[in-house]
């Protein structure tokens, strides 16, 4: 039977190292954004940036890795392989990806849900969001199983010469299995906070504007749902047909850390670029002040604002009261309880703890 002729010469190695290339720059500055953000203007790095930060070293693994796969056959045709441990090593570098996919995205969802937890109040979201993150836990351990000891032995996974004894489990139901329950999770992990979001009492343009910055969820499920389309047997000329679902996989890890990272952005140009944010209608009718207490920024800022406001108010009335004590209010910082969410009907609840210290002049 006559086999269907390929041209050896095409490659895909210049498009996999330049998608892998823009997406470790993308999610970079997304992180480099969240965490500058967290350090210096608020109350610094909590368990949900911890768990992105983990979710980025997993993702840049994954890219990179990608891009040295291209040295071992990656992006060409099996054909142009000729050495078997040029193949063997291909494998195993295919074999870490795997796992650095099941693990960012897994660390990325419990990203997500620890940062819900921390601003959306309420005990019925609290303990759907925690059945959730422990569907993604489960999850991500399970899948993290079948990958690893989806052959007996182990090795056998990147035995390029088919010498050692043993056999592997064809994965390509695995695959289709496993995007359904991932799917499933990621409709209810970007679902979750959409009815807090309609119920808040803002403009409707706030509103709407809040509900898109955090249904941007929406393209990591849209990338999953591409990335599944390209899923198919790999046992034949594997190092040109991994390309398009490998591909599809650094961008949906990419794009999910990006995402978690962007309310960073807009905390950054509310703090650093007050004219801008003004400009393009992100300002609030309310005091410079107000804006802080309002999208829980208790932080270094807005603590030092709240100080000095206070100070001010203080040393003016006891100027006028009298000239013999004065008043030093200082609010704390991370003892503050802040929430984007109201907890009553009257509206936003902001609770900061203030210490009132009178000293004898």
């Amino acid at each position: 039977m006559a086999e269907t002729s390929v041209d050896l010469h095409e490659s895909k190695v210049q498009a996999i190292i330049v998608c892998n290339t823009i997406l470790i720059v993308i999610s970079s500055l997304g992180l480099f954004v969240r965490l500058f953000v967290r350090i210096r203007y608020l109350t610094g790095i909590g368990l949900d940036d911890l768990f992105c930060l983990i979710a980025w070293i997993f993702t840049f693994v994954e890219c990179l890795v990608c891009i040295l796969m291209t040295n071992y056959g990656y992006g060409k045709h099996i054909g142009t392989v000729t050495d078997p441990n040029t193949l063997a090593m291909f494998l195993k570098l295919d074999f870490v990806t795997e796992l650095t996919y099941l693990w960012a995205l897994g660390a990325i969802k419990i990203s997500f849900c620890l940062f819900y937890l921390k601003i959306f109040p309420g005990k019925t979201f609290g303990i759907v969001c925690w059945c959730v993150m422990g569907l993604v836990i489960a999850e991500t351990i399970e899948e993290t199983f079948v990958v690893i000891f989806q052959c007996s032995p182990i090795h056998k996974a990147w035995d390029a010469t088919n010498t050692v004894p043993g056999k592997c489990l064809q994965l390509l139901s695995f695959y289709y299995i496993s995007f359904g329950i991932r799917l499933a999770t990621d409709i209810a992990l970007f679902a979750l906070p959409i009815p807090n979001l309609i119920s808040l009492k803002m403009s409707p343009g706030k509103r709407a504007g809040l509900i898109f910055m955090f249904s941007l969820g929406v393209l990591v499920v849209v990338t999953s749902i591409i990335r599944v389309t390209y899923l198919n047997n790999f046992s034949l000329d594997h190092t040109w047909t991994l390309v398009d679902p490998l591909n599809w996989s650094s961008v949906e890890l990419g794009v999910a850390v990006f995402i978690a990272c962007f309310p960073s952005f807009k905390s950054l140009v509310a703090f650093c670029f007050p004219d801008l944010k003004r400009m393009f209608g992100l300002s609030s009718n309310r005091s410079y002040l107000a804006h802080y207490e309002m999208y829980g920024a208790s932080g270094r800022t807005g603590d030092h604002a709240r100080r000095s406001h206070y100070n001010n108010m203080s040393h003016t009335k006891g100027s006028q009261a009298t000239s013999r004590t004065r008043t030093r209010i200082e609010t704390t910082g991370n003892e503050s309880d802040e929430h984007i969410i109201p907890t009553s009907p009257e509206g936003i609840q902001v609770r900061t703890d203030v210490t009132v210290d009178r000293l004898p002049v």
